[in-house]
């Protein structure tokens, strides 16, 4: 009664075993999974799911979860009642839809984790960078976001999700900075099923890598969802390291001729960088904080008080699991990873005044 789902374990092993020397393989990665089949794949999510308003990605969760529960309580359960066998079947077809899912995240898009970095696709070098370096790219942020702020009224955009979503689509549709190794096939976001209960994970946007939908959170204070939604398309474009699609939004939204998507991308890569040199210089930290003006400090602290409402356990728990997930999947500093965009951001632009 085992010989199938053994079979099918066998099966599944041997194609882990594959997957697991070609992520060693970046060329291989690049040039044939991510710039040839990953676009070519992801004909097959926008035909079946691009054109539904819903999240179809949250339901497939779902079910995923409550599939894999069920297993565990029928091994639990035979396993009390001393019925080994059947015990047996059960934790074999546990494993075997674990196995199932695991192969089909990297065919479907987690190969793109062991991708080309970014650095050397648009050739930048980040091994030389100075904290003075540094420092000059943080002021002109810190002024950019400053104008920027004193010339927009964020409240105006409140209950604008679709018009800022359509908008972000149709630029990343439309932009060619990065068009020589990203996926264009499929370009769309859509909002959770429940951005409340996103909240509490602590989640601003995700990306499903088995359907292929970029979702955002629409309850959080909307001058971080710009950012956000360019940042989740470029997760769906190809992109695995969560520093270079924060890099990609700033980049894209930078010069957009809309000063509120320009300041959504300042204001996280400002606070990306501040945080960053607190890290480093606590005493100069506290100096470049004081230079925010103060509606731009209003505005943090009014993204810090959205996400403290939600702050709990599953929060925690959470932001652990996601943690891990991000070492297994080739970024050793976990959720620190974001905010090594900042090395991106200070390279690309000494390069773009030829410093580097």
């Amino acid at each position: 009664m085992l010989k199938k789902p053994l079979i099918c374990f066998a099966i599944l092993c041997f194609i882990t075993a594959i997957i697991t020397i070609l992520e060693g393989n970046t060329f291989f990665v690049e040039h044939y999974y991510s710039r040839m089949w990953y676009p070519s794949f992801s004909y097959l999510p926008q035909a079946l799911f691009g054109y539904l308003p819903f999240s179809i990605g949250d339901l497939f969760y779902f079910f995923a979860v409550c599939c894999l529960l069920l297993l565990i309580v029928n091994v639990v359960k035979y396993l009390f009642k001393k019925r080994y066998v059947y015990a047996g079947r059960f934790l074999v077809y546990l494993i075997n839809v674990i196995l199932g899912l695991y192969l089909f995240f990297y065919i479907s898009w987690g190969m793109n984790y062991y991708r080309i970095p970014i650095v050397q696709n648009i050739g930048l070098s980040t091994d030389s960078l100075k904290l003075a370096d540094y420092l000059v790219v943080l002021e002109t942020c810190l002024d950019s976001t400053n104008i920027l702020r004193s010339q927009i009224n964020p409240k105006q955009w409140e209950h604008q999700d679709e018009k800022i979503k359509r908008e972000m689509i149709a630029l990343v549709q439309s932009d060619t900075t990065f068009q020589s190794f990203l996926s264009t096939t499929l370009v769309g976001a859509k909002g959770p099923l429940n951005s409340h209960w996103v909240s509490y994970f602590g989640v601003s946007g995700y990306f499903n890598p088995f359907t292929h939908e970029a979702h955002v959170n629409t309850a959080m204070p909307v001058f971080s969802s710009p950012f956000t939604y360019v940042h989740e398309l470029a997760h769906q474009q190809g992109v695995g390291f969560e520093d270079e699609a924060n890099f990609i939004a700033y980049v894209r939204l930078k010069n957009h001729p809309e000063l509120f998507y320009r300041y959504s991308s300042y204001l996280q890569t400002t606070s990306y960088m501040l945080q960053e040199l607190r890290g480093i210089d606590v005493e100069l930290f506290a100096t470049y904080k004081k230079r925010l003006s103060q509606l731009v400090v209003a505005d943090l602290k009014e993204e810090a008080t959205f996400w403290s409402n939600y702050t709990g356990w599953t929060n925690k728990v959470f932001g652990i699991f996601y943690n891990g997930y991000l070492k297994h999947n080739n970024q050793k500093e976990g959720m620190a990873r974001y905010d090594r965009m900042t090395r991106l951001v200070v390279a690309y632009e000494l390069k773009l005044k030829g410093c580097l």
